[in-house]
């Protein structure tokens, strides 16, 4: 089968690649597809130097399409997709909240969605990673509220936030000026910026608005708010979650239940977003009461969101054509 990757050479189509490279997929054909910045770039797939395409026509004639791209780009591609019906699996959070589109954030539990429609969308980022740890706490404990402080990472601006990270923190060191204007819109080295996007007249940014959609639609309706803050690390991002259950609920039952789920890791006493950096697991600890709440409990977990995207949204491809 021939696969494109839309944002081929982005973070998040990056390390799509390296777990396209490990799969189960009969892989014949990679199509690496990225804007005209990357005209002329090389990547490397199964031992082989292939092209990277700069015109999105070039995912005509494939047999699945990823969408890494940020999420008007990968809206653009989509629409060239779905005319040349070519499958795709949108892993840039542009579908998340579309409710005509399947959104797979588990695979093998009850009620998850079939995987034969033409588009599946996957939770973006740290979304993801929250919905893997909450999904059968909802389902088997019950779930009435979910409040997140979301520690972000550069990574989750792509390459430009990494870069803008090292070039900030290497000008402070050197004591010399930071680029004007920065290139994220605000300095991001050695300081932690309480918002994430584009905040509105309520007070509520834009990346909150689309996490707490896509986490609440992922565990079924689950009231959820969220504050994200963007933090000088340059990779792996951590969620402080409070939660409540319909019922009280015994810690030890908790933690029995998280250490059954497949691609969780329970660490003690807490892990940490580094020591998470480059695992598709997600790793949770500090599991405790809420003192100000008989169905509240507290918990951390910590996870590398590129990795955990690019590792889940290959699970759900090779169970969309394991069953063809």
């Amino acid at each position: 089968m021939r696969v494109a990757i839309v944002g081929a050479t982005g973070a998040l189509g990056s390390e799509v690649l390296a777990a396209l490279d490990e799969t189960r997929l009969p892989v014949s054909g990679l199509v690496p597809i990225a804007t005209d910045r990357s005209l002329g770039t090389d990547v490397e797939f199964h031992g082989d130097v292939v092209a990277v395409e700069t015109e999105i026509a070039a995912l005509r004639g494939c047999d699945l399409a990823f969408l890494c791209a940020p999420p008007g780009a990968s809206l653009d591609a989509l629409r060239t997709a779905l005319h040349a019906s070519v499958p795709a699996i949108d892993c840039s959070g542009a579908l998340a909240g579309n409710a005509e589109v399947p959104l797979v954030a588990e695979l093998g539990v009850a009620g998850a969605p079939a995987l034969d429609a033409p588009v599946l969308a996957i939770p973006p980022g740290i979304a993801l990673a929250c919905a893997r740890v909450l999904g059968p706490l909802a389902r088997e404990l019950g779930l009435a509220r979910v409040v997140a402080t979301l520690l972000e990472s550069a990574s989750s601006a792509g390459r430009a936030g990494v870069a803008a990270l090292s070039d900030e923190t290497i000008a402070l060191l050197s004591q010399q000026e930071l680029a004007d204007p920065p290139a994220l819109g605000h300095p991001v080295a050695f300081d932690v910026l309480p918002w994430s996007g584009e905040i509105d007249d309520a007070g509520e940014s834009s990346a909150e608005r689309s996490f707490t959609a896509t986490l609440g639609r992922a565990l079924g309706g689950v009231a959820v708010a969220a504050t994200i803050l963007r933090t000088p690390v340059f990779c792996g991002d951590g969620a402080s979650l409070a939660i409540e259950t319909r019922d009280p609920v015994a810690v030890a039952r908790v933690v029995e239940r998280l250490a059954k789920i497949e691609g969780v890791e329970l660490g003690a006493p807490a892990p940490t977003t580094r020591a998470a950096a480059g695992s598709a697991l997600v790793h949770v600890g500090r599991i405790r009461r809420d003192p100000t709440s008989a169905q509240g409990l507290l918990l951390w977990l910590a996870a590398d969101a590129l990795h955990v995207t690019a590792a889940h949204a290959l699970r759900v491809a090779e169970a969309r054509f394991a069953r063809q």
